[in-house]
């Protein structure tokens, strides 16, 4: 499987403060022994199916940093620079660009006042890309992405707070099939989603709770959290898909899971 992926050290990952509704600083402290466990986890069941993986280490001032997805969105020998929407985590694409700029990578900025939050809601399955907008990103940012990519966009409009990056709620496992989320979008956007795919799994309330969707596809291979439902593994299944699972817990603490700890490389 020729995929490469990046991840950030989970050395100071931590919910210190409260931007998204699964944090909870006041309750919720991370277990860093069990997350840097489970970190390891993920990059053993990734080396396992062939994937490379790069890691940047993590800045002490940036608890959520560990969550790579958000740095931009990597396409061919180009690095599209996240501009994130709250202060506490805008640092982090800095570091991102200077790993790009390192590896040889052009970078591409959006303007500073147009949030975009990278992988988090800019999603590639075969040619076509989609892009949640409107609890992070913003709506703006599709017509700087269609430039950079020199693709159409289908742009999805994220309503539940819960569920705040499109990776949390919409995961594409091939040209014809997706899991979804359904009540994080609107009817509009289902309708588009409806139109595109085929095959819609529509992913109930349990595996929600888990973040099922935000996983990572190699392959006709699955890697989500653990502990989805039997009802999930068999709707994957019905399409051919088998799934890993790794232990998630402590990530998802601070509102993420596999795909959001990943970082992935896309070729055209």
């Amino acid at each position: 499987m020729d995929k490469t992926v990046v991840m950030c050290t989970p050395d100071y990952f931590g919910v210190i403060y409260r931007i998204n509704p699964w944090m909870h600083p006041d309750k919720d402290q991370v277990d860093k022994d069990l997350a840097l466990k489970d970190w390891h986890s993920l990059i053993k069941t990734y080396t396992g199916l062939g994937i490379k993986v790069h890691t940047i280490k993590q800045d002490k001032k940036l608890p959520d940093m560990v969550y790579a997805a958000n740095f931009g969105f990597v396409l061919n020998n180009t690095f599209i620079k996240s501009n994130y929407k709250y202060d506490q985590r805008k640092a982090e694409s800095d570091h991102a660009k200077q790993f790009f700029q390192k590896g040889g990578f052009e970078i591409y900025e959006l303007p500073d006042d147009v949030a975009f939050e990278g992988q988090g809601d800019l999603l590639k399955m075969g040619n076509s890309y989609f892009l949640g907008w409107g609890k992070r990103s913003d709506q703006r940012a599709k017509k700087f992405l269609t430039e950079a990519l020199g693709s159409k966009i289908i742009d999805l409009e994220l309503v539940n707070p819960y569920y705040y990056h499109l990776d949390t709620c919409f995961a594409p496992l091939d040209e014809n099939t997706v899991a979804i989320n359904p009540i994080s979008f609107t009817a509009e956007g289902l309708k588009k989603i409806y139109q595109h795919f085929p095959n819609v799994i529509l992913v109930g309330k349990d595996d929600n709770n888990i973040l099922a969707c935000n996983l990572v596809m190699v392959g006709k291979t699955v890697i989500t959290g653990l502990g989805i439902t039997q009802k999930f593994k068999d709707d994957l299944a019905n399409y051919g898909f088998s799934t890993i699972e790794v232990p998630m817990g402590e990530f998802r603490k601070g509102g993420g899971s596999v795909k959001c700890l990943t970082l992935e490389y896309f070729k055209e």
